[in-house]
């Protein structure tokens, strides 16, 4: 997710300075490598809503945009620190050696150097304190240092993002811009992203994954993530907090961002979910909440309908794609378990003629629907007030109870709709024998 915010607000940036965003695919480390992540990257770029202008996918004017392609031209640039006397091959700068097994290392200045960051404003390092870092290994492929230089330099790039945790590096990038007479970049550092104990976000946090794929499982909307991580360290205006991509590019300042480390809050990025999902209809509701029905439970009713009448009775209750199963679960298994309330209610002394007289009811129907249900209902809420002095929760409470296993959820005229006839009078009657024991 750190890593996605950095993408989305520099897609932001780029989109708010009528500027490219541009993605290149930077794969100088042999040992991390690998294409299939690569792929991964853009899928999920894709599927969080940015759109790129250059790209390994799509090309561009600066092609190629991915670094490895781009050898050549890195070791050019390295010949040229090496003859300017700016870098050295092995580890002693007094006693320079041959190329053969030994690293390329830049030679770095005793004295300290004043870095302008955007969000931190003037920045200084002290360059005496640093070792000579290597540009070009012994394999004659470079390092990140030299090659993100190089490539940021001949692609045009105006403003590098990126978080704080390369500030560390800042002082060696700047350096060789400045060394090889080339304009700076706008450097920009944003601060980190922590979970609620105040620590960095990892791949197996105790709190939740933090993986594009984690929130893809959960249920979540890629708008409204996008509109979550935008929240993460920058203001829109006013009190503004559900805010598109199209109205992010028109306010996005790099002014606004915050200077101190963004808090990833789970439950406002449900918040923010859930006022995307309410936007959907029970069409759209019911299509996404199909696939996490059909993995929790064996077999959905043949009929669209029945899911579109479930999408719309249990809407309200969730805030993920991911909890409709469990907030459907009455209208699946018949084994569910009783809420403490549930049971309270149904050991009241009312309870047992209010389910025989609902069973009562039922058997006496060819087809229950909406309506119907409502009509008994009332009905039922009448005769015992007027008979037995019950109040409409006595009654309502034991039905809800033995129908869903719990006292709040949709309205139970539209619960006894969708279970039809059958499962109602079989839920009814083993909550009635559940109140006799």
């Amino acid at each position: 997710m750190g890593s996605l915010r950095t993408a989305i607000f520099s897609w932001a940036l780029a989109r708010s300075l009528d500027g490219e965003f541009l993605i290149r695919i930077e794969d100088t480390d042999a040992a991390r490598n690998a294409p299939e992540m690569a792929r991964l990257m853009l899928e999920a770029l894709e599927w969080i809503g940015l759109e790129w202008d250059e790209g390994p996918d799509i090309g561009g004017p600066y092609a190629p945009y991915v670094q490895s392609e781009r050898l050549a031209r890195h070791q050019e640039v390295a010949k040229t620190l090496l003859e300017s006397g700016q870098a050295y091959y092995g580890d002693d700068p007094e006693a320079p050696a041959e190329a053969g097994d030994n690293p390329l290392r830049l030679r770095l200045q005793d004295k300290d150097i004043v870095i302008e960051d955007a969000l931190r404003g003037p920045l200084t390092f002290s360059m005496a304190e640093r070792p000579d870092p290597v540009l070009v290994r012994t394999d004659g492929k470079p390092l990140y240092h030299l090659a993100t230089i190089v490539d940021d330099h001949d692609q045009a790039i105006t403003h590098v993002v990126r978080g704080e945790e390369w500030l560390s590096s800042l002082p060696i990038h700047a350096y060789l811009y400045r060394l090889l007479g080339w304009p700076e970049p706008v450097w920009v550092h944003l601060p980190l992203v922590l979970n609620q104990e105040r620590q960095r976000l990892s791949k197996r946090d105790p709190e939740g994954g933090y993986l594009v794929q984690d929130f893809q499982e959960a249920g979540y909307l890629p708008a409204a993530l996008f509109n979550y991580l935008l929240l993460l360290g920058w203001s829109p205006d006013g009190e503004q907090e559900i805010i598109s991509k199209w109205e992010a590019r028109r306010q996005f300042r790099l002014e606004r961002l915050n200077k101190a480390a963004a808090i990833f809050d789970w439950d406002k990025a449900k918040w923010v979910n859930r006022q995307y999902m309410k936007k959907l209809s029970n069409s759209e509701l019911a299509q996404q909440i199909h696939p996490h029905l059909e993995d929790w439970y064996e077999s959905l009713p043949a009929s669209d309908d029945w899911l579109l009448r479930l999408a719309a009775l249990i809407r309200e209750e969730i805030s993920l794609f991911s909890e409709a199963p469990a907030a459907a679960s009455w209208a699946f298994e018949a084994g569910f378990e009783y809420t403490d309330a549930a049971n309270k209610s149904l050991s009241d002394e009312a309870a047992r003629p209010v389910l025989i007289r609902l069973i009562a009811e039922l058997a006496q129907l060819v087809l229950l629907d909406t309506s119907t249900a409502d009509r008994i209902l009332k009905r039922m809420r009448q005769d015992f007030k007027e008979l037995a002095g019950l109040s409409a929760s006595q009654v309502m409470q034991p039905l809800r109870a033995a129908l869903t296993g719990k006292l709040d959820g949709p309205p139970l005229p539209e619960i006894m709709a969708l279970l039809g006839s059958a499962r109602c009078m079989e839920r009814l009657a083993s909550a009635h024998k559940r109140a006799t024991v």
